[in-house]
């Protein structure tokens, strides 16, 4: 039982919630961008088995053995043997089909999580691949051409052929930060501009951070600091005055001033950002970072029990499964 990987696509990792609790050991937590789309999977494919996460081209897979799948995230081009499907919808998948994930439509990383899923080892209690320490997920190593990975037996995978959930745009455009631990470091002026100008993300981003290109908004003195712990989404400023939002992969510590930090909220929408794309911030309290936290953790809740306790189903995905099952019955 396995899927064999034809093409990776862009930097396609396996990953899950994060390795949470040894930083204090010096391992960053990697995990999922977008938490809140992996979730959802979660809901949808009915495990919290390891997904691999995709960015701006998705990868195309071929399944050696029957399997379920589901996409979410970002709104991607897709096709199972060259047929058109649709995201956040559970398919069921024969031996030797063929998943093609193109360009991506709207946002920037999906996920895609399996029925059976990918048997992958945990290291320090997850899945997720950090690649510039090498640890975790398939190798420790973004996928490549040809990559065999086996998967796990699970007796209910099919369970859940057509259960659906329907795709949302992602249309907020505004971020927002509250005031980093070297706020004091920096001018009125400067973080006036942070929130007064765009920024654009440079194709120089990457997991680790998201480097941002617009107005210099550098620390009045030096930049450097004794290194201190850093938040994930924190805004750290070198001397060059560049602002860089350091994401899951980053380091657990760092020695540059820190102007604000992302809320946790809108974390997942820095995550569907293209390099390109221009950022705008505004500044919100820790109070009011903290409740949009809560409304958007009630949010997904809610999404998650409507589809367990209200289920929507794709019923031509349904129609699909019962044609091939009766064609293997008949021996066909």
């Amino acid at each position: 039982m396995s899927i064999k990987i034809l093409n990776p696509g862009l930097f396609s990792t396996v990953q899950d919630l994060g390795r949470v609790g040894y930083q204090d050991q010096g391992f960053s937590t990697a995990g999922a961008l977008d938490t809140y789309a992996l979730r959802m999977g979660y809901t949808l494919i009915g495990n919290n088995g390891p997904a691999i996460e995709f960015t701006i081209v998705g990868p195309t897979i071929q399944f050696l053995t029957d399997n379920t799948f589901v996409l979410t995230g970002g709104h991607f081009e897709a096709t199972l043997n060259n047929q058109v499907i649709s995201s956040q919808t559970v398919i069921f998948v024969k031996k030797g089909d063929e998943l093609k994930i193109g360009s991506v439509v709207d946002g920037a990383r999906g996920y895609i999580l399996f029925g059976k899923p990918l048997n992958i080892q945990k290291v320090a209690n997850s899945y997720s691949t950090h690649t510039r320490s090498k640890i975790g997920g398939y190798k420790g190593r973004a996928l490549k051409s040809n990559d065999v990975i086996t998967c796990q037996q699970n007796n209910m995978y099919a369970e859940r052929i057509g259960l659906s959930c329907p795709v949302e745009t992602i249309n907020q455009q505004v971020i927002h930060i509250i005031e980093g631990p070297q706020i004091e470091s920096f001018s009125n002026e400067a973080k006036q501009k942070l929130v007064n100008e765009g920024f654009k993300i440079s194709e120089k981003s990457d997991r680790m951070g998201f480097r941002l290109q617009g107005e210099k908004i550098a620390p009045i003195e030096s930049a450097d600091i004794i290194s201190e712990p850093v938040a994930l989404g924190s805004i750290q400023v070198p001397n060059d005055g560049n602002p860089i939002i350091l994401l899951n992969d980053k380091q657990t510590v760092g020695g540059y001033t820190k102007i604000a930090t992302v809320c946790a909220a809108d974390l997942s929408l820095i995550a569907q950002k293209q390099p390109n794309e221009t950022v705008k911030f505004e500044w919100i309290t820790l109070e009011a970072a903290t409740e949009k936290l809560h409304q958007k953790e009630r949010e997904l809740n809610e999404k998650q029990n409507q589809v367990l306790k209200a289920p929507i189903f794709d019923t031509s995905q349904m129609r699909k499964t019962s044609t091939r099952i009766n064609k293997l019955l008949k021996g066909e």
